[in-house]
């Protein structure tokens, strides 16, 4: 895990010098400068913190906090000192992406707190966190309507800006996230008394045409299960989008239950 202390022994001199370097420097562009650094490396962040006063007080602004890495750090804070537990808390309520989604994760999925989930969850995807959108996409296709309509636009439109291997690594993420903590909430809306309607449902008419699309064409050749990945679909202009994350949705589920996107 990150150390929050300084990795290096820079001595009085050495600390007058940088002074004296930065002293002119606008604060906003030593703020920059430091996210930039933090977004790379925490380690690095407490390091230049020690070399300067000005470097200090730029690194206490809630701009750092928002673009730090918080990777090093565990999903669940289980065993972490003061020092850390006070950092990924101002990395949260500074908008930092990737606590946002954290603790959507652990509130919608582990503590039960729905509302509170859906709201960082849904804050972390409008910045981009492809986690995130992922996620806050299945959740919105399992409660159906108009959400579900929601949760395919997202889904697609991430789709259309990442590869097929991106959304896989998107998956591993998740997966990873999900073993590390206790699961309580597996999402009313599709399982295993929906699949089957799902399997015998009619042809898709999203397309519009005679033809099945892709998806449809697929599970009436073959009743026993659903595909596996998301691969299958990447270049099919035949299949439509709300199959797919049809099939996804159904998958994302039975990995909550089982720790496994296999069929």
């Amino acid at each position: 895990m990150t150390n929050l202390k300084p990795t290096r022994n820079i001595n009085k001199c050495k600390r007058k010098n940088y002074h004296h370097q930065f002293k002119c420097v606008p604060k906003e562009i030593l703020t920059e400068i430091l996210a930039r650094v933090a977004s790379s490396s925490v380690t690095d962040l407490i390091n230049a913190k020690a070399c300067c006063k000005e470097f200090r007080e730029a690194a206490s602004e809630d701009y750092v906090f928002e673009h730090a890495t918080i990777d090093s750090f565990p999903v669940i804070p289980w065993k972490i000192n003061h020092g850390a537990s006070s950092f990924l808390e101002r990395c949260k309520k500074s908008g930092n992406p990737e606590a946002l989604f954290r603790q959507g994760m652990i509130d919608y999925f582990s503590t039960l707190k729905y509302d509170s989930g859906l709201k960082f969850l849904e804050k972390a995807a409008s910045k981009g966190h492809a986690e995130a959108i992922y996620v806050y996409g299945m959740i919105l296709l399992c409660y159906g309507g108009d959400l579900r309509n929601n949760g395919v636009k997202l889904l697609s439109d991430l789709k259309r800006s990442k590869s097929s291997l991106f959304i896989t690594e998107c998956r591993k993420k998740v997966k990873r996230i999900v073993w590390s903590m206790w699961v309580n909430n597996y999402i009313i809306g599709i399982g295993p008394a929906e699949e089957e309607e799902y399997t015998n449902r009619r042809p898709c008419t999203h397309h519009n045409t005679k033809a099945l699309c892709s998806f449809t064409a697929s599970q009436t050749k073959n009743r026993t299960g659903w595909t596996s990945s998301l691969e299958d679909f990447e270049d099919d202009p035949l299949s439509c989008d709300s199959c797919l994350w049809e099939l996804e949705a159904t998958l994302f589920c039975k990995m909550l239950r089982t720790g496994s996107y296999r069929p």
